[in-house]
Formats: C-alpha cells, structure tokens, sequence
C-alpha cells in the first residue's frame, strides 16, 4: 500500500514532484491493484518483490508528476535504458528516488530545465559514515561540510552521498556512461544549498572545475538532495 506525503522543499517552481510512503513489506495486495495502470521497465520483472514494489511506487510518482505539470504524455509508460535511468517522454525531463519506503519523481518541461536528478538517502549512522568517508569522498570533504554547513558528521556525509547520486543523475543524459563518487565534490553546503565540483572532465562541456548547484533538506531519518540544470545560469528562482 502507498499514500502521497509532502514533497521534500528542494526544487525550483517550474519542476512538479510527487512523493509516497509504500509499505515494501505488503504481501496481501497484487501489485497490478496496488499500482494500476503503471508498467514495470523490462529489466525490473524478474526482480524480487521488494525491488518490484519500489520500482513501481517510483514509476507511480512519475505519472502523477507529469500530471500535476499537466503533460499530455502523463500515462505514457517510462522505460529504463541500459543503465536502468529512466526514459522520459518527448518535451520532458525528469528523476526518480526510491529508498527504505519512499518514492518520489520529479519532471519537467524540456524547454524550460536542461535536466535535473533528485535523491533521497536514509540517513547514515556514525559508523556507516566513517567506513564509507574514503570511498565516497575526497580526503576532508566531510569534515568541511561539518565545519562550515552545521551539519552532523553523518548528515555532512549521507548529505555527500546523495548529492553525487543526484548529480549522476542529472548529468547522465549527457555523458551517457557510469562514473564515480570521486569525479565530484562537494565544496559548500549552507541555508539547504549546496555548491559541487566537478574534479574530472566528463564531457567537452562538463569539464574540470564545473560547478553545479542544487539544494538539500534534513527530515528525520531522510536527507534529500536535488541537483537541476537550468538553461541560464540559476538565480532566486532555481
């Protein structure tokens, strides 16, 4: 079973969102009633329940998204490519998060942003931070963020993990392969912002040194991260 909840505050107006709590663990609904009219991407329906349910809660929340922004496209199916990042109708950009119980998607009109990624991570503990620090940051990354963002040694680095997520997500359309945690860092996160750095080239425009800039939030066991593209440089509105 799913309901809609509040939509974590990190977009810019002109991007529509919507969010569900789903119960992972719900064995005594089929999936096609719990989640009518909604297609499962091919290379999801051989997964287990759990993932199934997730992927579908997301692809929930894609179709009501896009009706809520009032695309005509609103029931089209979203498909995954090969990287599993999902396909969006001509005219529209868009993200989906799932994690722990909670779905959401975010789109957008083509015209208007570039692209966009939305994450949402349960929020690490102590330990889990500092064993995955090396993996996930640049030496000191975290530490900066404690220092000058307020934040927590553990929100600084579920906050780390999440905006790369985010960022992956948002770039993907463009460099189209994987790269990793490392390719990016996070040098300023204050008053929900935060600024990231590109510490690799990726594309002849996503170069060394490029700089983008999204917005978090902290809400109980959740840090959410959103990271859009805009077609001008952001201001107020973004």
């Amino acid at each position: 079973m799913h309901r809609r909840i509040d939509d974590p505050d990190v977009l810019p107006p002109q991007v529509a969102r919507h969010s569900v709590a789903v119960d992972l663990h719900d064995e005594a609904h089929d999936l096609d009633s719990l989640f009518a009219g909604v297609v499962l991407p091919e290379a999801s329906r051989g997964a287990m329940r759990k993932r199934r349910i997730e992927v579908l809660a997301g692809r929930w929340c894609a179709r009501e998204a896009m009706r809520a922004l009032g695309s005509p496209h609103a029931d089209a199916p979203v498909p995954a490519d090969a990287a599993r990042a999902p396909v969006w109708p001509d005219g529209l950009v868009g993200s989906i998060t799932h994690t722990q119980g909670f779905a959401s998607a975010a789109v957008a009109e083509a015209a208007v942003v570039r692209s966009l990624g939305i994450d949402t991570e349960q929020r690490f503990t102590l330990e889990r931070a500092r064993r995955l620090d090396e993996y996930l940051a640049h030496p000191g990354e975290v530490a900066a963020l404690v220092r000058g963002g307020g934040l927590d040694e553990d929100e600084a680095a579920t906050l780390v993990f999440s905006a790369k997520e985010s960022v992956f997500k948002c770039l993907h359309p463009f460099v189209r392969r994987f790269f990793g945690f490392h390719a990016a860092r996070v040098v300023r996160a204050e008053g929900r912002r935060f600024v990231l750095r590109l510490t690799e080239g990726l594309t002849a425009e996503f170069v060394d040194g490029y700089e983008l800039h999204g917005r978090y939030a902290v809400a109980g066991e959740h840090v959410h991260t959103a990271v859009t593209l805009p077609w001008r440089p952001p201001g107020d509105g973004w």
